[in-house]
């Protein structure tokens, strides 16, 4: 460091300043710059009725008279009003607060040596509206959700000497926005502060102010449009010398490419140089398998024939094309399958988005370690470290305006802050290879909404760097490149027991071709897998910043109440993997889809809001849950995935299976002579059958048929959960589904002094109370119940939809002798559905404290009850088996009933049949609705 740099430093320490030559960082800045550092200690106030703001003429208030630290938010500091209720629809914030807020910093020193440069305020990203004052005198007004606000504050500065920064950020529902996720109490919050970096800067007179890239893939060139500041208006000429390097960001630089200098001239305030640099023969790619990315090194001279001027930067850009084929994206003229995530902005730490690379690179690369490709953030834009970190990982970013409105068109300030902030996001985070797709936002309504849209369609697309729609959801508008649309899902908003989880069986021939068909773009299906896991109470201790989870404390004392609280975990793991196998199944009917796009997933962790849905694997610290790894996740949404296509998933032995074999293959390469095996095994690795497909090439894109499968089941003699496994050999490809099969004719059971009973009545009451064994099959119809028997776990949560599903599937013991001859897991998988939608769960709300069913059903969090669908219990001097499954109803067109069935006579009619829990009759009576 030169002396005059050391005297400088030393001078900013005494007077409370930070200088920082450059920005520094995991990933590589912009922009080389003289720069002072605005982070610290600054004064404080309030303003919630806004009576600050001086009037010409007047003066600013005394000295703030408190203090605050930013970067930061008032919610970290604890201002704003203390929250006094508890909530269980979402995390709670501490300290509330919307409105006006003053933030003052005195004592800071521009140095004299800045004098005849232009000086700007850059605040990397403040919430939401911030004025800005330099000694007194105001500088401007900044609005944005989105990107950086920055204030010229050349005019105001006194150099060599002690300057005064004032802030006023005004958070308050400037345009009455809440649902939209860059603001809503569900995600983030709508904190009032700054965050990020936060600088005074110091430029040239005659600067570089924007950098614009093009790639151009098949010219193998990159278009370049250089704005350069000019705003004295001086009559220059000079050049700007440009070199670029490129390479993997996990490898050494491949390429450096030589400087090239390129003239201009002008005296305009602001004017454009464009020119063209060849990338060579050789061009490097970039995409989610090849993230090559180039580092462009601007410097730029100029003189008005008196001064000189200079200025350098840096951006980084990747040369991709993304582009539409039909009903498919591509990348690069490759097919292109989105498995997206969809990142809603739940940062409760914080209550607003980190700023620096590395966490978002741990966030990121926590989806692509879970087999996902993108990621759409819900109504928001997120801040550079995001789009660099994505650029490195090889991650297709869906940006949205910060819009989620029921009001497009009513309120014309509004439209036109959305249009200036969509061009105000392309110029920020436009050059970034990952920013892929842009929409206007999330589900839009209004009575002015489509021509707005066509509107902004038309803007966005002088920009061809991205592929456009108009909305996420709704609607779909003409002109779109591709539609984000909620239609193709197996359980749409508020469909109740309609979904197709809920209808009938598992078969796998299903597919949203029907979807396909109606139109001629590509189809991202929107906010799939929306299924439900129990909560996991151990997570509480981890919410240690502005937002505190009452809710999850509210739902553990709900079980605490009904003496279910040692059951928690296992609700946890055991809806949790049922939660994984619907999800698999989710998946796999978009990979069966000819001509399918994509589908973005709510969400690979938990959201936090909106009645609280804990759809995640991960949660929402992005921390893995213990049910399934990474690596089972991503091969379940992999980019080759073997498919079947079955009819259904539960056989007898007198039959013969059938299916069909397929497989998708969305790499970064067709696969020559492929060639998929199969086998049927049983659950201790015994392999029962075994084959393989013809070899064929698996070409990148449509779904390549392999060939039918046909496997006997005679010679399964005893009711068994079998696997059926595809690979693709050579590989680690492969993909399983459970196949349950069933003896065709089981013996017929002898039930000695057992009284077999339909109903209950007096008769079989007081046989019960004498002393005998009674197995009753409870006529679901008169089972005294409002808990509707959804087969499927909770979509998103009952509460925010109000409609069923309203279980998380079955818990039980499958070591149970009740059960040792009906094959089972401890927790729901497919071969449940006749058990549990053929049936009506019984509310033992009022049962002892320590009963516990044979057969539970996983409540709602938010409704935690005693369900069962299979009890058993002494009562009186007799012993009770009971079910209020319809097994008589079903057993004749369901081998599964037959089989539970069977596994319960031999169990009440064998000497093993023996319970130890009692209950009264009196307790049995109210299971049944009285006449």
């Amino acid at each position: 460091m030169k002396l005059k740099e050391l005297s400088i430093v030393a001078a900013l320490l005494l007077l409370g300043g930070t200088p920082v030559l450059a920005r520094q960082g995991s990933a590589p800045g912009k922009r080389e710059k003289e720069s002072l550092s605005l982070a610290g200690i600054w004064q404080f106030k309030l303003d919630p009725t806004n009576v600050a703001i001086p009037v010409k003429g007047s003066r600013f208030t005394p000295q703030l008279p408190e203090t605050i630290t930013l970067p930061g938010s008032t919610d970290q500091a604890g201002k704003g009003y203390k929250t006094q209720d508890m909530t269980s629809i979402r995390l709670t914030r501490m300290f509330e607060y919307a409105g006006a807020a003053w933030y003052e910093k005195q004592n800071v020193f521009i140095p004299e040596e800045w004098r005849g440069k232009r000086i700007f305020i850059h605040l990397e990203r403040a919430h939401w509206e911030v004025r800005a004052w330099v000694n007194g005198h105001a500088v401007g007004r900044e609005m944005s959700l989105s990107t950086p606000h920055e204030f010229d504050i050349t005019d105001r500065v006194k150099f060599g000497e002690r300057n005064t920064v004032r802030f006023r950020v005004d958070n308050s529902k400037i345009f009455n926005l809440e649902y939209t996720h860059a603001v809503s109490a569900e995600t983030q919050t709508n904190w009032n502060g700054i965050v990020g970096d936060m600088e005074i800067r110091a430029y040239d007179q005659v600067r570089m102010a924007d950098i614009q890239l093009y790639p151009d893939r098949k010219g193998r060139k990159v278009k370049v449009d250089v704005t350069l500041a000019n705003p004295q208006k001086r009559s220059v000429e000079g050049e700007i010398a440009l070199r670029c390097s490129g390479g993997n960001s996990g490898s050494d630089t491949a390429v450096q490419l030589p400087l090239r200098t390129y003239a201009f001239a002008g005296s305009d305030s602001v004017f454009v140089v464009s020119y063209e640099y060849a990338l060579g023969d050789e061009v490097l790619l970039w995409d989610e398998f090849t993230p090559n990315l180039y580092r462009a090194e601007f410097s730029m001279t100029a003189s008005d024939g008196k001064d000189t001027f200079a200025d350098e930067t840096s951006e980084t850009f990747g040369v991709r094309d993304f582009a539409t084929e039909g009903t498919r994206l591509t990348i690069n003229d490759r097919i292109l399958f989105l498995r997206g995530n969809v990142n809603s902005a739940e940062f409760p730490i914080t209550g607003y988005p980190p700023t620096d690379y590395d966490e978002w690179f741990r966030i990121l690369k926590v989806c692509k370690d879970y087999g996902l490709n993108s990621v759409r953030f819900h109504s928001w834009c997120p801040p550079e470290a995001a789009f660099e970190a994505a650029d490195r990982l090889g991650l297709y970013l869906q940006v949205e305006n910060s819009d989620w409105r029921f009001t497009i068109g009513t309120v014309p300030e509004l439209d036109a802050f959305f249009f200036d902030e969509a061009a105000r996001i392309f110029r920020e985070y436009g050059n970034h290879p990952s920013f892929a797709f842009f929409c206007e936002g999330n589900e839009l309504v209004g009575p002015g909404r489509d021509p707005f849209l066509k509107k902004m369609l038309a803007q966005w697309k002088e920009d061809p760097r991205h592929l456009y729609a108009a909305a996420s959801g709704y609607p779909n508008i003409e002109g779109s490149d591709f539609f984000d649309y909620y239609g193709p899902r197996p359980q749409r908003w508020q469909e109740g027991l309609k979904g197709r989880f809920n209808v009938a069986p598992l078969n796998t021939m299903y597919d949203y071709s029907d979807y396909v068909k109606k139109v001629s773009v590509p189809l991202i299906t929107h906010e799939i897998g929306q299924w439900c896991n129990y909560p996991d109470f151990n997570q509480v201790g981890k919410y240690t910043g502005v937002l505190k989870p009452y809710n999850y404390e509210i739902f553990r004392e709900g079980l605490r109440d009904k003496n279910m609280l040692d059951q928690a975990w296992n609700f946890h793991i055991a809806s949790g993997k049922f939660q994984v196998i619907q999800k698999k199944e989710e998946f796999e009917s978009y990979f069966r889809t000819p001509g399918f796009g994509g589908y973005t997933l709510l969400q690979i962790n938990d959201f936090p809001g909106q009645g609280t849905s804990p759809v995640g694997v991960v949660d929402v610290f992005y921390d893995a849950k213990p049910y399934v790894t990474a690596e089972e996740f991503r091969r379940m949404q992999g980019t080759r995935v073997p498919l079947l296509r079955a009819e259904k998933f539960t056989w007898t032995n007198g039959e013969t299976f059938t299916g069909k074999a397929q497989i998708v293959n969305f790499g970064d390469r067709a696969i020559r002579n492929g060639r998929v095996e199969w086998s049927l095994k049983y659950p201790d690795g015994r392999v029962y059958r075994k084959g393989g497909f013809r070899a064929t090439d698996i070409p990148v894109g449509p779904i390549t048929d392999l060939g039918g499968v046909s496997i006997p089941l005679s010679g399964i003699r005893e009711a068994v959960k079998m696997t059926l496994t595809f690979s693709l050999a050579g590989t680690d490809v492969f993909n399983e589904w459970a196949v349950w099969v069933y003896p065709q004719r089981l013996p017929e059971m002898q039930m000695g002094d057992v009284v077999v009973a339909r109903e209950w009545n007096a008769t079989v009451r007081q046989r019960l109370l004498d002393g005998a064994t009674v197995f009753l099959m409870a006529d679901p119809e008169r089972i005294d119940s409002d808990v509707p028997p959804g087969f499927s776990g909770i979509s998103w949560n009952a509460v925010w939809s109000g409609t069923p599903p309203n279980l998380l599937g079955i818990l039980c013991d499958p070591e149970h002798p009740a059960l040792r001859e009906f094959p089972t897991e401890f927790h729901s998988n497919w071969q449940w559905f006749d058990m549990v939608r053929y049936s009506r769960p019984m509310v033992l709300d009022h049962t002892p404290a320590l009963f516990r069913p044979v057969v539970q059903m996983i409540p709602d969090w938010n409704n935690n009850r005693k369900i069962g669908l299979i009890i058993e219990a002494r009562v009186g001097k007799g012993k009770l088996l009971m079910t209020s499954i319809d097994l008589e109803g079903i057993r004749e067109k369901s081998p599964v009933a037959r089989q539970m069935l069977h596994s319960l006579e031999r169990y009440v009619a064998g000497d093993g049949f023996a319970p130890t829990a009692e209950l009264t009759p009196e307790m049995i009576d109210k299971l049944f609705r009285t006449e």
